[in-house]
């Protein structure tokens, strides 16, 4: 959903699973008392973005500055009050390809949590829901676990529909099927792309869930957890990758095989006709004392003297093996 000012959405949890949808004046109250568990929501493409992150959440320059940068490779940095970290998500949008990959940038601080995002991510708009009804996290770092959780999810599903098709387009070769060889060029690019992009992301919730000392056990498992199923989604990743190439080269091995048996055959076919070319060549000048020229038999004779020659090759190509 387009929004006409930076801020997306604003929630105070209530520590049962629910929370509050704030208005900017809310929000501004609320953020003042350091012991309401607060969450907002950002649209950074917006000039007033620095209005939320300057003025109302008070952030000091350099966090400012990391969660705005263009660099969106998945990574965590330390400040003094918190922690910037960098992590991708699936773009779940219409038309979108599984490697259109979505960076949402995060702000963790104790009971503030800080979401920025350029475009919408279905991960982020499950946990709202799950707040809106009540069945959501209790608390700020809950809310991070809960958004990591998603995050992963949304790239298992990806990985199934990958292995999925590449299920598919393995069945269409054992079948003899005809298989588009640009369908195994885009299925590598999107697992190359994951594979890049998951790969530090792994790194990344693995030093968040070794983060501040005030995240509690069970967040810190969580997240623990979500690492440990990103790792394996990668592994999977790295596995695909391989199919696939094997997969292309084996079609690519199969075409080129039928491009020689076609080139061979020519080969064969030239071989055979090669003299018979030569003597209609020669006979078919135009000068005086062409063998037969005048013999009613002579178009007969050369027939017979062309089948014998042509008989001659083949007999030839099939002694040495050729054929």
């Amino acid at each position: 959903m387009e929004t006409e000012t930076a801020l997306v959405a604003a929630y105070q949890l209530d520590g049962k699973g629910g929370g509050t949808l704030l208005s900017v004046r809310q929000l501004r109250e609320a953020w003042a008392d350091p012991e309401r568990p607060l969450w907002m929501h950002l649209d950074f493409r917006h000039e007033d973005v620095h209005t939320y992150l300057e003025e109302i959440a008070g952030l000091d320059e350099a966090p400012v500055e990391a969660l705005l940068e263009e660099d969106t490779r998945p990574r965590v940095a330390k400040f003094r009050n918190g922690a910037v970290s960098t992590l991708r998500g699936i773009n779940l949008n219409p038309g979108a390809a599984p490697e259109d990959l979505i960076s949402l940038r995060i702000w963790i601080a104790p009971n503030r949590l800080i979401t920025l995002r350029r475009r919408p991510l279905k991960s982020v708009s499950d946990v709202r829901e799950r707040i809106d009804d009540g069945s959501g996290a209790l608390s700020v770092p809950d809310l991070l676990a809960w958004l990591t959780e998603a995050l992963v999810d949304n790239v298992g599903d990806v990985s199934h529909q990958l292995d999925d098709r590449l299920g598919e387009l393995e069945e269409d070769q054992l079948s003899d099927r005809e298989i588009d060889p640009d369908d195994f060029s885009r299925l590598r690019r999107s697992l190359i792309t994951l594979r890049r992009f998951m790969g530090p992301q792994r790194d990344c919730l693995d030093q968040i869930a070794h983060g501040p000392e005030w995240f509690d056990e069970d967040t810190k498992v969580s997240i623990r957890e979500s690492a440990n199923q990103l790792s394996r989604y990668v592994e999977d990743f790295h596995a695909m990758q391989e199919r696939a190439l094997i997969l292309q080269e084996q079609l690519f091995s199969e075409h080129n095989e039928r491009l020689n048996q076609r080139m061979y055959m020519l080969a064969i076919v030239t071989t055979v006709f090669l003299p018979l070319s030569f003597l209609t060549g020669l006979l078919g000048i135009n000068v005086g004392g062409i063998p037969g020229a005048d013999s009613p038999y002579g178009f007969v004779i050369f027939l017979a003297i062309t089948a014998l020659v042509g008989g001659l090759v083949m007999w030839l190509l099939k002694r040495k093996h050729w054929w």
